[in-house]
C-alpha cells in the first residue's frame, strides 16, 4: 500500500457484494434512513466517522485496520487472516506446544495428501 493510499471505498461494495447486503439494508444496520450514504462511501465521493466505520467493520467482521488499508478483494487475504490468526493463537504456547502444534498441522497436510491419491 502506497502512503495515504485508503481500500475503504472498493472493500465497502466488495464485502456487501459478496454477503449480499443491499445498501438500504446496510444503511438501515448503521442507524441511516436511506442507502445513499452508502452509495456515496462506495463511490469514494465521503468517508464516515470513525464510529461508523468501526461498525461497518463488525458487521462485516474484519478488523477496521484491514477495512481502511488492506485490499480484501485480492486472493492473498485469506492467508494474510490465517496467518494472523495463527500468530495470535500460538503467542502463549510454549516451545514444545508450538512443536506440537506444527506436528499436528504436518500431520493433517500427509492426512489430506493420502486422500488425494
Amino acid at each position: 500500500m502506497k502512503d495515504g493510499e485508503y481500500f475503504f471505498s472498493k472493500n465497502l461494495k466488495y464485502l456487501r457484494s459478496q454477503k449480499g447486503t443491499e445498501q438500504q439494508e446496510l444503511a438501515e444496520y448503521l442507524g441511516r434512513k436511506s442507502g445513499s450514504a452508502v452509495s456515496e462511501w462506495e463511490k469514494g465521493l465521503r468517508i464516515p466517522d470513525v464510529g461508523t466505520l468501526d461498525m461497518i467493520a463488525s458487521f462485516f467482521g474484519v478488523k477496521l485496520d484491514d477495512l481502511m488499508k488492506v485490499d480484501l478483494s485480492v486472493d492473498n487475504f485469506k492467508d494474510v487472516a490465517i496467518e494472523t490468526v495463527a500468530a495470535h493463537a500460538i503467542e502463549d504456547l510454549t516451545d514444545d506446544e508450538i512443536g506440537e502444534v506444527l506436528d499436528f498441522i504436518k500431520f493433517q497436510k500427509m492426512k489430506r495428501q493420502n486422500n488425494d491419491k
